[in-house]
Formats: C-alpha cells, sequence, structure tokens
C-alpha cells in the first residue's frame, strides 16, 4: 500500500513548481527545447466570383433579397480564410509536436509570426452542352506568397522565409453540372478550392521543415 508523507507531498509540490518555471524559462522535459508561440496566421485572400454558369442566377437571386454581391463575396472569404487557416494551425501544431517543441499560449522564448497572401484564380478549361445539361470543367490554381518571421523574447527578428506559392504548383479540378432548363446545379468548385488550400498547406511544410525543426530553433536561441 503507498503511503504519503506530509514532507514527501511537500517535496512533490516543489518539483512540479520547479518544473512550471522551467518551462516558462523556455526548456521543457528532456529535450531541452525552447518554447514557442504561434501567432494566429494573418491571411489576405481573393477569390473568383462566378460570373457564368451554374451559380451566377442563384447568386443574382440571393443578391436582390437584399445581400449585395459583395457582401456574399465577404461571406465567402470568411470561409475561405476560416479554413485554410485551421489547416495551418492543425498542420502546424503536429509538427511542433512531432519535433517535442513545447507550445505556449503566450510569449515563449521564440514567437512565430505567418502571412498568407492568396488569390485563388479559376480556369475554364471546356463549357459544352451535353444533353438536357450545361458542363463546365475547369480547375482553381493558387498563386501568392507565404510569409513566416521568427521573433527572440526581445523582439528581435533572427530568421524570416519567403515562399511563392505559384512555385507549388497547386491545382484542382472542379466541375459544374447545370440543368438547362433551370433548377438545381451540381458544383464542387467550393470543394476543389478547399482541397487546393489544404494541399497548399501540406506543400508549405514540406518547404519549411528544415526552417522550423528543434535543432533549427535550439541553433537560434543559443545564438
Amino acid at each position: 500500500m503507498m503511503r504519503f508523507t506530509a514532507r514527501g507531498l511537500i517535496v512533490a509540490g516543489l518539483l512540479t513548481f520547479s518544473s512550471a518555471i522551467a518551462a516558462q524559462a523556455g526548456f521543457s522535459g528532456d529535450e531541452q527545447n525552447p518554447t514557442l508561440h504561434i501567432v494566429p496566421t494573418e491571411i489576405a485572400m481573393d477569390v473568383p466570383m462566378p460570373v457564368s454558369g451554374a451559380n451566377l442566377t442563384a447568386l443574382l437571386a440571393r443578391a436582390d433579397n437584399g445581400a449585395s454581391l459583395s457582401d456574399l463575396k465577404e461571406a465567402a472569404l470568411r470561409k475561405y480564410r476560416r479554413h485554410l487557416r485551421d489547416r495551418l494551425s492543425l498542420q502546424l501544431n503536429a509538427f511542433f509536436t512531432d519535433e517535442a517543441v513545447p507550445l505556449v499560449a503566450r510569449e515563449g522564448l521564440l514567437t512565430l509570426q505567418n502571412r498568407l497572401d492568396i488569390k485563388v484564380i479559376k480556369h475554364l478549361s471546356n463549357l459544352k452542352n451535353e444533353g438536357d445539361y450545361e458542363l463546365e470543367r475547369g480547375t482553381v490554381e493558387l498563386k501568392g506568397r507565404y510569409y513566416h518571421r521568427l521573433r527572440d523574447v526581445a523582439g528581435r527578428t533572427l530568421r524570416e522565409y519567403n515562399l511563392d506559392i505559384a512555385d507549388l504548383g497547386v491545382r484542382e479540378e472542379y466541375r459544374v453540372r447545370k440543368p438547362r432548363s433551370g433548377g438545381t446545379a451540381e458544383d464542387n468548385t467550393e470543394e476543389a478550392i478547399k482541397l487546393a488550400l489544404s494541399g497548399m498547406v501540406e506543400e508549405i511544410l514540406d518547404e519549411i521543415d528544415g526552417e522550423l525543426d528543434a535543432g533549427e530553433l535550439e541553433d537560434l536561441v543559443s545564438g
């Protein structure tokens, strides 16, 4: 049967307190990796609004009901920014967990700032009538830049990184199938854009792997 003495409880409490102080100072466990705070990603984005095909009629109808086209576009942008921010946050957290880098909610020994400037471009490759349907096919492509900066606790920039998103070659196919007599269209454009954004995040993490691994972060902190 395990027995707890007053002295044992005091020692255990002191050890827990010491561990918390060590983590706050910037290190955790045997790995001695610096703590890292990730600032929420800044995202600037532009997406195309439909100018022909299946979505235009529905979009104009919604605009007639009180929502302007600019309101509808901003709603779409919020949706895609949220998707992109969630995917990047998930991937970064998984990456640093694998690297045994302690992530903190506030200022750590290092702070990572990310920014994405993204433009989604639709390329129409084919538009034709197929039986009772109008069929539109094409691709969505991503262009823009990814940028990150690592700062120390004094706010000094230790490292900066820029990546041309076009170099990643991210593309996804989209398809719109609209009844020629009117009615509901089958349109996977939104899904294609989200797949492209998710694929871009994975490509970005592959590109910056060597820039942000635990060894590199330790070297930056030690100077």
